[in-house]
């Protein structure tokens, strides 16, 4: 196994300021934490630096007229401003997953992480959600056009839903987006329900999977096991991309999952093994979110450690609250799952 890490310690200059809930330092404190264990040493891993987006590259999936905006400054979303520098910052994001890409079709690596990406709220028009560019549809609409892909999987496990991408690829039956999250009554950005399957020629290639607060481990695994593997098995995508950074775990800030460091690895493993039976083991992984810095680094190394098969001992840094079990809302996701099902059996032989 040869694992690309797309990085550079410019990526601290993606901070929204002060009193944002997005600050740079998460890059560096990551990479504090992967050499602290010894990975930069460790033959499987290969740290790359990735190279700048061309605006070329962004209208790939934005407008002009966006992009434009973007250099002036201008914002319209108050939880994104853009201040300057930050364009420039978010330029490298999207050059890391589009390089992550590349490199594991080219054959150079069995799968790549992103360092910054899975900027899923944005849109072909619109900044969002702490979200400039949308990277995660940028790499999968170049891999389309560079390689002639017909068939491209993007698994969304960030706790919030991934509605910029959901909206890019709402038509378009190349992608099939599945997107795990928390029940979208309970948090931003308020779409994400599981009727909301893709139009057109994109109807049934949006998989949305809303699972109530605190969801666990284990309602995890068999969401896993239950619809994104069978999906995986049936739609044989040429490339997987994951996006989804710490935002699940039980002590994230701004959301009420029940994720574990345990379970961020078994993510990581799941996405491995499918991706070894059907599609030659090319993953592409994009890792940015995260509202809670001590355990960010933590989670972020566990969804890495999964994916590349490399063991790590990872403690966690709060301890486990008593209340919260490793099958927390069990029963509730599975209600959630056969729901899904039935929403998508037409469209779907897997869930006949």
């Amino acid at each position: 196994m040869k694992v690309a890490i797309l990085y550079s310690d410019e990526l601290k200059r993606y901070d929204f300021g002060p009193g944002h809930p997005f600050r740079g330092d998460r890059f560096l404190n990551f990479m504090k934490l992967f050499k602290e264990k010894g990975l930069d040493e460790n033959p499987v891993f290969k740290i790359i630096k990735p190279e700048y987006a061309s605006e070329r590259d962004l209208m790939l999936i934005h407008t002009e007229e966006y992009i434009q905006r973007v250099k002036r400054y201008e914002s319209r979303d108050i939880d994104t401003p853009l201040i300057p520098g930050i364009d420039k910052a978010a330029r490298l994001i999207v050059g890391a997953s589009m390089m992550a890409g590349e490199v594991v079709m080219d054959g150079k690596y069995d799968s790549a992480v992103g360092i910054g990406g899975g900027m899923h709220h944005a849109g072909r028009s619109r900044e969002a959600g702490f979200c400039i560019f949308n990277d995660v549809a940028i790499c999968a609409e170049n891999l389309i056009r560079r390689y002639g892909l017909k068939r491209v999987l993007i698994l969304d496990t960030d706790a919030h839903a991934g509605d910029g991408t959901a909206e890019i690829f709402y038509e378009d039956p190349r992608v099939l987006l599945v997107d795990i999250h928390q029940d979208p009554r309970t948090l931003y950005p308020g779409v994400g329900f599981i009727e909301e399957i893709g139009r057109g020629e994109g109807e049934g290639f949006t998989v949305n999977i809303p699972l109530p607060p605190w969801s666990s481990d284990y309602a995890y695994e068999l969401v896993l096991d239950e619809l994104f593997i069978p999906l995986v098995e049936e739609f044989k995508p040429e490339i997987i991309i994951r996006n989804g950074g710490s935002d699940p775990h039980f002590k994230d800030e701004l959301t009420q999952l029940g994720l574990t460091l345990e379970g961020f690895r078994m993510i990581g493993r799941k996405v491995r093994a499918v991706a070894d039976r059907v599609c030659g083991g090319k993953v592409v992984d994009l890792i940015c979110s995260g509202y809670n810095p001590t355990v960010l680094p933590y989670a972020w190394l566990a969804l890495i450690c999964g994916v590349s098969g490399v063991d790590v001992e990872l403690e966690e840094p709060f301890p486990f609250p008593t209340w919260l079990s490793r099958d927390y809302g069990l029963k509730e996701v599975e209600k959630v799952i056969q729901e899904v099902k039935a929403t998508l059996r037409d469209y779907w032989g897997c869930f006949s």
